[in-house]
């Protein structure tokens, strides 16, 4: 997976634009380190219009950048229009499918991922069919941009939505021309895209508190997390933990919540599923299979106080 994480020549430009964006985005500290991002910003480049779109989108949400790459890569006579070339005879083709260099590293993590893209014959490059069937995007909230110098959007986003599954949210799409400017892609952000992010974090609000000290948490976009965030608006849950392990505190709910178990490496702080009915909470790191829950933004030494001496008991109560 490919993650463009300097995005240092665009900082200074964007630091206005960062604190006057709306979207409510959760803490994200753990470790020392940006806590996983549950955005992703996906797309395919073949002349970097698209990417610099892409690259001032990830900054501003924070989310991860990934690189849609053609194992093959296009040179400027397969782009070339109207000659017969490899990009006429893809676009003619609904059913070309490009071959794809490396792929997006625990997709499932991700609760709404954008895709952008250059528009070849008004429609989006066939690679972006074969990213959308290469993963399970169902129950994500998906979104286009796109970049060109005079094409509009056409129906290029309306032609994608039957490559993935119908559970799908599809938020508004955009075209982008050629060298937008920020502001123009953080008032789509603002516009269409934050909203929907603020109200799927509204799902999910709790307060946590460990043996009455109360935390901070960015809880997860998840069936899981919404499912114990209604059983906690009808009442306080306790839930009493034991130590396990040395890096753990495992406790039963006492209920069953939806279940999307991958292979997962925690770090301090994490709140995860395990079977589907036991809470646990991590002051070290292990690698197995749960379902997230959440995090707690606290640095490992304060985790290890919090966790690491004795049992204890935690309060999950309505924000």
């Amino acid at each position: 997976m490919r993650r463009e994480r300097d995005g240092g020549r665009m900082r200074r430009g964007l630091a206005v634009l960062l604190t006057a964006l709306l979207c409510l985005l959760p803490a994200r500290a753990a470790a020392g380190e940006a806590q996983a991002s549950r955005i992703l910003v996906a797309y395919f480049s073949a002349t970097g219009n698209t990417r610099a779109v892409a690259e001032i989108a990830a900054e501003l949400l924070g989310a991860d950048l990934y690189e849609i790459a053609a194992a093959d890569p296009y040179t400027e006579e397969d782009l070339a229009y109207y000659t017969g070339g490899r990009c006429d005879l893809e676009q003619a083709d609904p059913s070309v499918r490009p071959a794809i260099s490396g792929e997006v590293e625990d997709m499932a993590r991700y609760d709404a991922v954008l895709i952008g893209h250059p528009i070849w014959h008004g429609q989006a490059p066939r690679i972006i069919s074969t990213f959308l069937e290469s993963y399970d995007f169902g129950g994500k909230a998906l979104a286009t941009f796109c970049t060109s110098a005079s094409s509009g959007l056409g129906s290029s986003a309306e032609d994608l939505r039957p490559l993935v599954p119908e559970d799908v949210t599809w938020l508004n799409s955009r075209r982008f021309p050629v060298g937008a400017a920020p502001e123009s892609v953080a008032e789509w952000l603002n516009a269409d895209i934050c909203p929907y992010l603020e109200e799927r974090m509204k799902e999910t609000e709790m307060k946590l508190s460990i043996d009455g000290v109360g935390v901070t948490v960015a809880w997860e976009d998840s069936e899981a997390a919404a499912a114990l965030a209604g059983r906690v608006r009808e009442g306080a849950l306790t839930v009493h933990l034991s130590m396990y392990g040395g890096f753990e505190q495992v406790g039963p709910l006492g209920m069953d919540l939806p279940r999307q178990d991958a292979r997962i490496t925690t770090v301090p702080g994490d709140i995860v599923l395990y079977s589907g009915n036991q809470i646990v909470i991590f002051y070290g790191s292990n690698s197995w299979e749960y379902t997230r829950l959440g995090h707690i933004d606290s640095t490992p030494e304060e985790m290890r106080e919090l966790l690491g001496d004795h049992d204890v008991s935690i309060t999950l109560s309505p924000d």
